[in-house]
């Protein structure tokens, strides 16, 4: 992955020397005798050498730069589709400037729960890397969300960049900004280029099923008390909502002071998981965060990405692919749900 990873590094440094951002944050090592994966921030080119593109996605970048990030400022961003789905829904909500973010997309397969001891993961279509080795693809080593993941194409990224196992890459701008990027970085866009993805949908597609199916096959009672008893295991850490990068609000509903959930109380009220969901539902990406910052293995990435399939097929609805489509639970009216047979009277 030595090619794939100095292209990254070529584009960030150009980037950052050409003055076309002010800032990038991406992945990068870092920590004790650097072995550790963390969020890089910086504005210095020289940072540009420590940026990774292995394949594990501890926190999302997206959120980071909602919280963190200046609006004024023009920031570049390296991530997965995930992400940059994720970007796009915040943009939607005034909490990123999409203007002055230039996304640059990695084609994602997936990544793995935990990196342990290993300095390179890589995951591909049905093969991954890991420590310059060749091996089958194990599926039991990646995160579930990835498993049933429909989108490992940014194509929503001002750049898309595809690593192939033999390290091989192929840059293709997507937009002017992109057109920018890879002109500072001296790269010639691969027009035309496209991955077979015809394996990914069907991996998608045999996941979904598998975590979705039998759920979907119990009746509405059994189905709610499956969740009520996967939800009691709660321990209110706020790990889910702190992670997630679509849960921005400023004052949040759940917090204890706003009364809706009990303070000092453990486990949480049903309304703790119920509202979050409500809330994000409808834009979640996907990404997993949530799943993986929970204490108690809760799995809250399928309970959201299900009720997303679910919405997705009544309002035509896919998140973080459009800036122009608006999230549909909180602008459909009572006109719009008659005409897809809902009926709140």
């Amino acid at each position: 992955m030595k090619n794939g990873n100095k292209v990254i590094q070529d584009i960030v440094r150009a980037m950052l020397q050409s003055g076309l951002v002010d800032e990038v944050v991406a992945f990068g090592r870092g920590g004790p005798g650097g072995r550790h994966i963390l969020p890089l921030w910086t504005s210095d080119p020289q940072d540009a050498d420590k940026v990774v593109t292995v394949s594990f996605y501890p926190s999302s970048l997206a959120k980071l730069v909602a919280k963190y990030g200046d609006k004024k400022k023009k920031i570049g961003m390296l991530v997965r589709p995930c992400d940059a789905r994720a970007v796009v829904e915040l943009a939607k909500r005034q909490q990123i400037n999409r203007e002055n973010v230039y996304l640059i997309g990695i084609e994602c397969y997936g990544v793995v729960r935990e990196i342990g001891s290993h300095s390179e993961v890589s995951v591909f279509p049905e093969e991954m890397q890991i420590d310059g080795e060749m091996k089958p693809l194990d599926e039991t080593l990646l995160l579930p969300s990835c498993l049933r993941c429909e989108y490992p194409l940014p194509t929503m990224a001002d750049v898309s960049l595809r690593i192939g196992p033999g390290g091989e890459v192929s840059v293709t701008a997507n937009t002017e900004k992109g057109k920018e990027t890879l002109s500072a970085a001296k790269l010639t866009s691969s027009e035309g280029a496209q991955s077979d993805i015809s394996k990914i949908k069907e991996r998608a597609a045999r996941w979904q099923q598998k975590d979705f199916g039998e759920l979907k096959e119990m009746s509405p009672g059994d189905r709610l008390n499956y969740w009520l008893s996967q939800l009691d295991k709660c321990i209110k850490c706020y790990g889910c909502r702190d992670s997630c990068p679509i849960c921005t609000c400023k004052e949040c509903y759940l917090e204890p002071a706003r009364l809706l959930i009990e303070g000092g109380k453990v486990r949480p009220e049903k309304l703790f998981h119920i509202t979050r969901l409500m809330h994000v539902g409808d834009s979640c990406v996907n990404c997993g965060q949530c799943e993986m910052a929970c204490p108690m293995h809760i799995p809250v990435s399928k309970l959201c990405h299900m009720l997303n399939k679910e919405l997705s097929t009544l309002f035509k609805y896919e998140p973080g692919l459009d800036l122009n489509a608006l999230p549909p639970i909180s602008t459909i009216g009572d006109e719009d749900l008659a005409k897809t047979g809902v009926d709140l009277s």
